[in-house]
């Protein structure tokens, strides 16, 4: 029997007054962090170590998160070199009424760096 793949998303967040304008909507500036600091907590665990953030795709917003929304965000690893990750974050938005919408997803580049700031391999501190 073939069960279906459970994805358990990366982060978790509510969006709340303070993530939204005056219509209700989250900015994007708020989504933008949150998908900042899912894909960094997955590179900082795979290089065992501080990574920095070093290319964004475009992102597109498909539909609006809205205030009450839960979203979720779920990140799969593209490319593992030496010394940097590239993953797709994925954003979905779990609605008030239980539905689920798909937001945006886009690809991020990280590097593994050291105390100093200098790139490092993965692995290394």
């Amino acid at each position: 029997m073939d069960r279906p793949e459970v994805r358990i998303p990366t982060l978790r967040v509510r969006a709340l007054p303070t993530s939204t304008n005056a219509y209700g909507r989250v900015q994007a500036g708020w989504l933008m962090n949150q998908i900042d600091m899912a894909g960094s907590l997955d590179a900082e665990r795979l290089s065992r170590g501080p990574v920095t953030t070093v290319a964004v795709n475009t992102f597109q917003f498909a539909a609006p998160i809205l205030l009450g929304d839960v979203v979720d965000l779920y990140v799969e690893r593209l490319r593992i070199g030496q010394k940097s990750i590239t993953l797709k974050i994925t954003v979905e938005a779990e609605r008030i009424d239980g539905s689920h919408e798909a937001i945006t997803e886009v690809v991020a580049t990280y590097v593994a760096v050291d105390c100093d700031g200098k790139s490092r391999l993965l692995g290394d501190i």
